[in-house]
């Protein structure tokens, strides 16, 4: 059996042996037949290597070299396994039957829809997508390659549970770059361990935005409902409801928790009535960092912070050992659908002015930002007009008097008067 002269692991040269000596990458190991052979050269320009990760249930990422730039890149092909399978050529993409057709075309725009999104972001936490193209009856996009693991190799292969501290500051960046991502109007809708790679330099860079959605341009109606239990909220098992930056918020907090914990929260749809959160689910979270996690995790989107910079700002709050500067929710916020304690105190917290790169097609009304138990409406959060300040006066002036009703007197006078200038008239004209 021959094999590629180049790794397909690595790129550099073996001299066609099956195991390479620089990365140990052995040629020789069985392969699906669902994955592009090695050395396959895609659009005249991407040589085929290895699987990158684990394949998702939509598509494959091959390391690739570019022959042009020969340099190294990451091609995401578009392979919906239930719907779509490869042709004996072990190349073309074929669909199972004519009824998942419509299904695996739509899925295509959707898969070249994510390209279009992320080829205009550019941010050193965010995926940076290069090209697209299509071929072998599928698509394809060129992403820049990073070396590392996915922070959901980490967890499972290095270390289970991090500490507090190095979770934190490993997660901020990622929050900087969906702030970002949020200002360009998009949610990524698909936040997780395995979608967070950590490079060999130490950067956390947020991957796979085959979930995203440009909010302004998309109705409500037609977002497809994704879903990886234990990371996505409780809006996401609901095709209709609204979502935003709240959507990823709940999405890294999650993650924070797996980190913190060892195992990712309980599913959403669990949460609702008897959370198993409100009980003793918040082992091995610091007692500071615990009403923080709270208001992220929270099952209600409006209960959670309402920016990606909020939740940033309170965690680093929480590493400054400035915890009490952190918004507080209510012990009950997690819980949804429950009626309000009429005998619990009102607590209403400020929300932060909005950044300036967010559009205003994320931003929710004041009252879905107030954590408040019971809630209430917007006209009842206006602050009340402060009051007129006095300023001080030379001589203390007295209210004017009212005009006092015309007496007796004074109409006696009037009639004497009135007669006088009579009868000095008829004198005068006698004369």
């Amino acid at each position: 059996m021959s094999y590629q002269k180049h790794c397909p692991g690595c790129f550099a040269d073996k001299a066609a042996e099956a195991v390479c000596p620089a990365c140990g990458y052995d040629e020789s190991t069985p392969r699906s037949p669902l994955f592009l052979p090695h050395g396959l050269v895609l659009a005249n320009q991407y040589r085929v290597g290895k699987v990158l990760g684990r394949p998702g249930g939509f598509g494959i990422t091959y390391l690739c070299w570019d022959v042009h730039l020969q340099q190294r890149m990451a091609v995401k092909e578009y392979l919906p396994r239930e719907l779509a399978t490869r042709a004996a050529d072990g190349v073309t993409m074929v669909v199972h039957g004519d009824t998942e057709r419509a299904a695996v075309r739509a899925g295509r725009e959707q898969f070249l829809g994510e390209a279009r999104i992320v080829a205009r972001l550019n941010h050193p936490n965010v995926v940076r997508v290069r090209s697209f193209f299509n071929a072998n009856d599928t698509a394809y996009l060129v992403m820049d390659y990073y070396e590392g693991r996915s922070l959901g190799d980490h967890l499972t292969q290095v270390e289970r549970v991090m500490s507090p501290e190095a979770a934190i500051r490993l997660l901020l960046p990622v929050l900087d770059g969906l702030a970002y991502v949020h200002g360009n109007d998009v949610v990524h809708r698909d936040i997780k361990p395995h979608n967070i790679y950590l490079t060999a330099a130490g950067v956390p860079i947020l991957l796979d935005f085959g979930a995203a959605r440009q909010a302004t341009n998309e109705q409500v109606s037609s977002l497809s409902v994704v879903v990886t239990e234990g990371y996505a909220p409780l809006e996401q098992y609901q095709r209709r409801t609204p979502q935003g930056p709240w959507t990823d918020i709940y999405g890294v907090a999650a993650t924070l928790y797996r980190m913190l914990v060892g195992e990712a929260p309980p599913i959403a749809i669990d949460r609702i009535g008897d959370d198993p959160l409100a009980g003793n689910g918040w082992v091995g979270i610091p007692e500071g960092l615990h009403p923080i996690l709270a208001q992220a995790l929270a099952v209600r989107p409006e209960d959670r912070h309402d920016s990606a910079e909020a939740l940033s700002r309170d965690l680093r709050h929480w590493l400054d050992g400035n915890p009490e500067l952190a918004r507080r929710v209510p012990t009950t916020a997690a819980l949804p659908y429950a009626s309000a304690d009429p005998e619990a105190p009102t607590v209403t917290r400020v929300a932060a002015p909005p950044s300036t790169r967010v559009s205003s097609s994320f931003r929710r009304r004041a009252s879905d930002r107030e954590p408040v138990a019971p809630r209430r409406r917007a006209d009842d959060l206006t602050p009340p007009a402060p009051p007129p300040v006095p300023t001080p006066a030379a001589d203390p002036v007295p209210p004017p008097a009212s005009t006092p009703i015309m007496t007796w007197r004074v109409r006696i006078l009037i009639l004497v008067g009135v007669t006088l200038i009579g009868f000095a008239a008829g004198f005068a004209f006698s004369l």
